[in-house]
């Protein structure tokens, strides 16, 4: 079987402040408003492969995928397990998200020893490609893209190498451009995936409702040194990303306005060299589940 097709448009969401049948209903609703595909990212909350498992039985067309587990959570040989057994349980409809994650959550949180980030993706991605699997899940399925949250030069490259495409997070359409670059250099002639976020508010541009949401949302990523490396990489500094942070990063980072602003983001994006544009549904308090906005910009 065929890699799953993502399509142009999709949806990111923690969920986590929704009760499980709620996000089996968000889940539902992004199925039936034909969004691409649903990514969830693994923070503190819920368990990332077992939330989409059990959103797998809410939803029919709809790719499920995480965005980002991060290498840290579980070796290699367990998340091909997963992947694996998502993609069978989905027909197919899974997609792996995977990154190096944060010092503070890596070491923290979980105990280990952050360091040669670089160097433990790749060796995570040769083993997830080595680990043995039992079973007739693969001859049903095939495998599940596999896609790096990369921000920089040498990971980015390492997405196209090693991995299906890259999924940047808090990226401007410069941004994009100069890793389709990259991804398309290194590949050998293929053109790998390039996945991005997009976080929507809607409301008026100055109005301070809308703001106040997309700067509770942005808040705790302007304390996190990978994203102040990449905002640096993307030309902005310290009086940006000091907070609350500056109005520059706040409209560079986040759609704020009606819907026909949102649509023409979401083209920039697109034209600047992504192939899927997930949109991150804000609402007035800066969680990322909010159904007016799921409805307002779907395909």
């Amino acid at each position: 079987m065929a890699a799953p097709e993502l399509g142009p448009l999709g949806v990111w969401s923690h969920l986590d402040s929704l009760p499980i049948g709620a996000a089996r209903a968000f889940a539902r609703r992004a199925d039936e408003l034909g969004y691409g595909a649903l990514w969830v990212p693994e923070t503190v909350g819920r368990e990332p492969f077992a939330l989409l498992g059990l959103l797998a039985g809410a939803t029919d067309r709809l790719v499920l995928g995480t965005s980002i587990v991060n290498i840290w959570g579980r070796d290699a040989q367990a998340t091909r397990m997963a992947a694996v057994t998502l993609a069978e349980a989905t027909g197919g409809r899974f997609a792996l998200g995977l990154g190096v994650s944060h010092p503070h959550l890596a070491g923290k949180l979980r105990g280990h020893r952050f360091e040669r980030p670089l160097s433990r993706m790749r060796e995570y991605l040769a083993a997830y490609r080595g680990a043995v699997i039992r079973g007739p899940q693969l001859e049903a399925v095939g495998e599940p893209p596999v896609l790096v949250a990369a921000l920089r030069e040498r990971m980015t490259e390492l997405a196209a190498t090693d991995a299906d495409g890259a999924f940047p997070y808090l990226v401007t359409p410069d941004r994009v451009r100069w890793m389709r670059d990259r991804l398309d250099a290194a590949s050998g002639g293929r053109r790998p995936l390039l996945a991005v976020t997009l976080p929507v508010v809607l409301g008026g541009a100055t109005a301070p409702p809308a703001r106040g949401a997309a700067r509770a949302y942005l808040a705790p990523y302007l304390r996190t040194p990978t994203y102040r490396t990449s905002w640096e990489l993307q030309g902005f500094g310290p009086d940006d990303w000091e907070p609350p942070g500056s109005d520059r990063l706040l409209d560079a980072m986040v759609s704020i306005g009606d819907i026909a602003a949102a649509r023409r983001r979401i083209a920039d994006l697109g034209d600047a060299g992504a192939d899927h544009v997930a949109i991150i549904p804000l609402a007035s308090d800066g969680t990322t589940e909010s159904v007016e906005v799921l409805e307002a910009v779907a395909p």
